[in-house]
């Protein structure tokens, strides 16, 4: 029987070891796999203890045996140090230290660590395998792993632990078997930052005897992932199942019908989650022969030693191989390419002065930092040529086409034997599918390259959709003027999870002039993180608005398109116009109605526009934008820029009066806000820092902005910008409201000696306006001082303060006259109400039906069920040394709710950050933190960054910490 193993690559950012034979041979009862499939049942960053019990047949006489099991330490890449002790049936196989770091290959790793010869480590797991076959008997068989951490970051617990028992037991049955194993990861990093699809696969190599018949075969593989993968054997797609653990399972399969009985037989698999590993594949064949009668027991087939030596077995049976023999007898290596290739040239290139064989040996396509290409957008093509000599070579000309369109030729010219250059073409597509691109080198005429077949090199390249650019400007919902003014109210709406059947409760307090009355209101939902599990989905809610159920009239939403954690985010706007009538409270509740209980989205908060008439106002003019564009700069954005991370907003339109505007005011709202490095642009003004997380980084506002200086007479234009990667990371950003409000300086006048001026309204401080004559129905006339000989004045109301007003007379209906005083001789004051505070009022006479109406003003507060408010909106530990704690910085949380709640934690971290590795509240990590505050209730944590010794990372992070408040 011949023995190999496949050879395959691994995921070529993060690593990993492929499958490849550990054993194999022929026996007579079978091969019996079992495994404990762990994570959920255990306590992380703690001690673990788990026994299993493993039932083996009892006739069964072993041949040979491994137990494995998997250990997670809790991060793909940093040092958590811990200890896993491994008994079976009493004995101690070993007591390992995990105490490596681990890096990607991608940034120059190795693909995995080797602790020692029965140890490994791929990101985050440490694998340990052992010979057990003199351990293993029939019946139950028990393994014991336990686990400790050496540093507070371990986090210890165990993932699988796994028997496999190649058996024979008397019968005359004949089993071939073979084990693979390996630690082979598939991880979305290599897709996103590589353009990459890893589909893993590993080999098996049948050489069942000529003639015989096969009579059943069995595929078994066992993973480690929260989903199962998807899998092919022989090119035969297979089904898949669940997971038995919380991050790991196993399958086995029919494989009868697609096993081939010599040569090789694959297995491929491949993630269909973020993160998948193949740690053990098992292929059986039962087959009979003419003799099957014969006992198998007398021929054990076995071809490996244990830990995988398969490489030992293959040098032994490649000695023995003729194709060593056949190759030393080829006539092609008697009669040399070079040599061949050198006598034919001679006689018809006399004016070739160079012989170089040119080649296109790469294409890379990447747009900035990310091997992505993406549409509408400019990428770099990056082509590798190759002089493989045996001469310098001339100038020659590199082309490059897609889809068989010539895009640029460059020239290259006198490239050394033996050297590569690196020629940069840009590319921009404009549809998001799969191009072909083709690199070609075309010899000039003082070249002589004979071999032509490595002249040209073509690759498949996916473009896609980047959601990420600034592609989806605020559009101008309303345009117009009022005289009156404008009011933006986000009220005590706050970021919240809301899962299936969950309600949000914000509310909002208006005051509005009195008098004023409502043109326009508009209500503002701004939610993000919509998902059903993993994948992102458009949110099912109900709205309800000062008690009326509404429907969105309008719908802005936005994705990233591509990639992890592929959520939309989005604005949903309400018109309000008739449920808001002026001052007073207006509660609005939004309720998840997805049935699936995995389904959540987040609300970042709820915000009330209203447009509002005010007879003392002045003359506004204003644009009302909305809209939802997400935009990153972050290392996971796909290599976007600043500039192609710019939100535009366009103010277009009537003209301006430059020279009657009294003020302009620009207020502008982005979700996921709270990055100083944020730019905003109005005209010729640049400014940042103003999205300082106010009122909080996830609804970050920056209210009616003083932009007067900026002004233009028309087409005016706001953006705004994330900021680079290389300024604190970047950042991700959903810019989705913007609000200009221009107002014009008011008319003047002067009230001196109006004459028969019939119905002035509100003629507010009007001093020694003398001889006001037949002034009929002024209203609200407060403070008018020293008014003599006003006659007959009829309908004056509300006249406040009216002091030594002299021979009024004949004021019929004086009504709510507060504080007249030394009112000499006012006669016949018929029907005066609620005439509150008259001093010395002589001689009032017949005051008929005096009245005391008195009204009582209904007020009321109420309070969300749920509400948490935290203070402050931004930590900074300043700088860190890995082993140093930083200092603990308070953290104010308030319960403004009418129930007690209980808060926890969640990190948002870049990849490597030290927030998921290092933050401790109340001196534990971040993901053990649990508080319960009672209602209307405040209490304080303390938050520290603590980062363990063999931290790598280094340089500026930003993070986001999430605090979540559910019922106690």
């Amino acid at each position: 029987m011949v023995l190999s193993s496949g050879v395959c690559s691994a995921d070529n950012y993060v690593g990993g070891i492929p499958l490849t034979s550990a054993h194999s041979g022929t026996v007579s009862g079978g091969v019996y796999c079992d495994s404990y499939y762990g994570m959920g049942d255990q306590e992380a960053k703690a001690s673990n203890t788990i026994e299993k019990t493993f039932t083996v047949p009892d006739n069964a006489n072993v041949e040979w045996a491994m137990l494995l099991t998997n250990v997670y330490c809790g991060h793909m890449q940093n040092n958590y140090q811990g200890k896993a002790k491994v008994d079976f049936n009493g004995k101690n196989l070993g007591t390992e230290t995990l105490n490596v770091p681990y890096t990607y290959s991608y940034n120059g790793g190795n693909g995995h660590v080797q602790v020692n010869d029965h140890v490994n480590r791929v990101t985050s797991d440490y694998m340990m395998y052992y010979d057990v076959t003199g351990l293993v008997k029939a019946g139950k068989n028990t393994a014991v792993v336990k686990t400790d951490p050496l540093d507070s970051s371990f986090d210890g617990r165990i993932r699988l632990v796994t028997l496999v028992v190649a058996y024979n037991d008397g019968s005359k049955k004949t089993i071939w078997y073979q084990v693979n194993r390996g630690h082979d990861a598939d991880s979305y990093y290599s897709d996103d930052e590589m353009n990459e699809n890893y589909i893993g696969s590993t080999a098996f190599q049948a050489a069942l005897p000529e003639g015989s018949s096969l009579t059943d075969s069995k595929l078994t593989l066992v993973y480690q992932a929260s989903s199962d993968g998807a899998y092919a054997f022989n090119g035969n797609a297979l089904s898949s199942g669940t997971p038995q653990g919380t991050f790991s399972g196993s399958n086995t399969w029919d494989v009868k019908d697609s096993l081939k009985s010599s040569g090789t037989n694959t297995l491929t698999y491949d993630r269909t989650a973020s993160f998948y590993k193949s740690v053990l594949g098992i292929l059986t064949a039962e087959y009979t022969t003419s003799s099957s009668g014969d006992s198998t027991d007398d021929t054990p087939a076995d071809n490996t030693t244990d830990n995988g030596s398969a490489g030992d077995t293959t040098d032994d049976i490649s000695s023995d191989n003729t194709t060593n023999d056949t190759s030393s007898d080829n006539t092609t290596s008697d009669v040399p390419a070079g040599n061949t290739t050198n006598d034919t040239p001679a006689d018809n290139t006399t004016d070739a002065k160079f012989s170089a064989d040119l080649g296109v040996q790469a294409i890379k396509v990447s747009h900035n930092s990310a091997a992505k290409a993406w549409k509408n957008l400019v990428n770099t093509v990056n082509v590798t040529v190759i002089n493989n000599g045996p001469e310098k070579a001339g100038s020659f000309a590199l082309e490059l086409y897609s889809e068989g369109s010539l895009l640029e030729s460059k020239p290259i010219n006198g490239l050394a034997n033996g050297a590569t250059e690196a020629v940069e073409f840009v590319w921009k597509p404009e549809d998001a599918k799969n191009y072909t691109l083709r690199a070609v080198v075309v010899p000039g005429s003082t070249i002589n390259d004979a071999n032509a077949t490595n002249n040209e090199l073509s690759k498949t390249q996916e473009v896609m959709h980047n959601g990420y650019i600034g592609d989806k400007p605020l559009e101008t919902y309303l345009h117009g003027t009022v005289k009156g003014n404008i009011i933006y109210d986000y009220g005590n709406s706050s970021y919240v999870k809301v899962s299936s059947g969950d309600v949000y409760t914000a509310g909002h307090s208006l005051s509005l002039p009195e008098g004023a009355i409502v043109k326009y209101a508009r209500l503002y939902n701004f939610w993000t993180w919509s998902a059903t599990g993993s994948s992102g989905v458009i949110p099912s809610m109900s709205l309800d608005f000062a008690g009326s159920s509404l429907t969105p009239e309008a719908e802005y939403a936005d994705q990233k398109g591509w990639g992890q954690y592929d959520y939309p985010t989005g604005t949903w706007a309400y018109n309000v116009t008739g449920l808001v009538s002026g001052s007073g409270n207006y509660i609005t509740t939004v309720k998840n109605t997805n049935s699936d209980a995995e389904n959540s989205f987040c609300i970042d908060g709820i915000a009330l526009l209203v447009v509002y008439e005010d007879a003392s106002g002045k003359e506004t003019q204003y644009w009302i934008n909305e809209g939802c564009d997400a935009v990153s700069t972050m290392s996971s954005s796909g290599g976007l820029t600043p500039d192609e991370a710019t939100v535009k907003i366009a103010f277009a339109g009537d003209s301006i009066d430059l020279g009657n505007v009294d003020n302009a005011r620009l207020w502008t709202t982005v979700q996921s806000g709270g990055h100083e490095g944020i730019a905003l642009k109005f005209n010729e003004m640049s400014i940042s820092g103003v999205y300082d997380s106010t009122p909080s980084s996830n609804l970050d506002i920056d209210e009616a902005r003083d932009v007067t200086s900026y002004l233009l007479s028309q087409n005016n234009e706001a953006q705004i910008i994330a900021p680079s990667v290389t300024d604190n990371s970047g950042d991700y950003m959903i810019p989705s409201s913007a609000i200009l409000a221009v107002s014009y300086k008011s008319e003047t006048t002067d009230d001196t000696n109006i004459t028969d001026d019939t119905n002035v309204t509100d003629d507010t401080n009007v001093t020694d306006g003398t001889n006001v004559t037949d002034d009929t129905n002024v209203t609200d006339g407060t403070n008018v001082t020293n008014d003599t000989n006003v006659t007959n004045d009829t309908n004056v109301t509300n006249d406040t303060n009216v002091t030594n007003d002299t021979n009024v007379t004949d004021d019929t209906n004086v009504t709510d006259g507060t504080n007249v005083t030394d009112g000499t001789n006012v006669t016949i004051d018929t029907n005066v109400t609620i005439d509150t505070n008259v001093t010395d009022n002589t001689n009032v006479t017949d005051d008929t039906n005096m009245k005391d109406d008195t009204n009582v003003t209904l007020k009321v507060n109420i309070i969300p069920v749920i509400s948490l408010t935290v203070s402050p909106d931004s930590l900074d530990f300043g700088t860190v040394s890995p082993g140093t704690p930083s200092e603990s910085l308070p953290l104010a949380l308030k319960n403004n709710g009418g129930i007690s709640i209980k808060v926890t934690a969640e990190v948002h971290d870049q990849e490597n950050g030290p927030f998921a590795t290092g933050l401790l509240l109340d001196q534990n990590i971040w993901s053990n933190y649990s508080k319960v505050l009672a209602a209307e209730s405040a209490e304080t944590s303390q938050a520290q960054l603590d980062l363990p010794l063999n931290y790598s990372s280094t340089g500026q992070f930003q993070g986001t910490l999430s605090l979540w408040a559910e019922a106690a």
